[in-house]
């Protein structure tokens, strides 16, 4: 009996439902991150992975000639954001 309160009030179950709701948003937007983050590290694994260079004897060396250049350059390239993407992300710009 000590903890019984008015049943009428509906402003704690607001209070408790905006809490609800930004907890819910916040899990989201985290799980989001989660997959999004994972599904990068994925593509530039395979990438690295499947890279020509990976498979030369000697891949730390430069080519020899142009030919061996696009030979190792076939494959799909992993493209630096941009400056502004990178502002965007809250990285600095250096």
């Amino acid at each position: 009996m000590a903890k019984t309160g008015v049943m009428s009030s509906t402003e704690s179950f607001s209070v408790h439902h905006r809490n609800w709701s930004q907890m819910v948003r916040a899990a989201a937007h985290t799980i989001t991150s989660v997959v999004t983050e994972c599904n990068q590290a994925t593509r530039t694994m395979s990438q690295l992975r499947l890279a020509p260079d990976r498979f030369l004897p000697d891949s730390g060396r430069a080519p020899d000639d142009y030919a061996e250049f696009l030979f190792r350059t076939s494959g799909s390239l992993v493209h630096e954001p941009s400056a502004r993407q990178r502002l965007a992300a809250g990285r600095s710009h250096r």
